[in-house]
């Protein structure tokens, strides 16, 4: 995958995470290996909305290869660190700009693009609009994560990175709703996002 400006300022952010619990010179140990996995991985195109969600999946299996921390701790970690920056709040934006109907239709390009396959690495994906019972739901029948973790052989890795939805979901005041994922054995990943009422 190329080394692009959006990889770059990533591991920035992402370097600041563990400030307290990790030293910095775990926290570069981590940063070099993301840097590694990322210049052999498989590319999922440059303006691929998910590309952030798959540069923190380099980032955590990078942490557990460098600083011999358990699974759990370094999810740990990097929740605490995400939950905690104001920057990735911002980022993260709110659910108003999450299902603003511009957004929304940009999506569902991105979704119908995803069903050509052109990126191995890719998620494959159908946007559902809302209904009655969720305001934006999102089936991937084929995770990018799970195909990095699976390309790097710590396929066990991907589910302890499916919980940061939930995260992402929260930061934006939005309710997640999930009832299996890829990581899991499952055939989808089925995502429901509703207003928190």
């Amino acid at each position: 995958m190329k080394r692009n400006m959006s990889i770059q300022l990533m591991g920035y952010f992402f370097f600041q995470i563990g400030k307290r619990e990790l030293s910095q010179t775990c926290r570069k140990r981590i940063y070099k290996e993301y840097h590694r996995i990322l210049s052999h991985a498989k590319d999922i195109g440059k303006w691929n909305p998910l590309l952030s969600c798959y540069a923190l999946g380099a980032w955590f299996i990078a942490m557990n290869r460098a600083n011999g921390l358990s699974p759990e701790k370094n999810y740990s970690i990097l929740a605490d660190g995400l939950q905690n920056s104001q920057i990735f709040r911002m980022v993260m934006g709110d659910g108003d700009h999450y299902l603003d109907p511009k957004r929304i239709e940009k999506q569902k390009k991105w979704a119908k693009g995803t069903k050509e396959r052109r990126y191995e690495n890719d998620w494959v994906a159908d946007l559902l609009p809302g209904n009655e019972s969720f305001d934006l739901g999102y089936d991937y029948l084929e995770c990018g994560i799970c195909k990095l973790c699976k390309d790097e052989g710590c396929e066990d890795l991907a589910k302890y990175l499916c919980k940061i939805d939930y995260l992402f979901a929260d930061t934006m005041g939005l309710h997640l709703e999930r009832t299996t994922t890829i990581a899991e054995g499952g055939e989808k990943c089925d995502f429901r996002f509703s207003r928190v009422k």
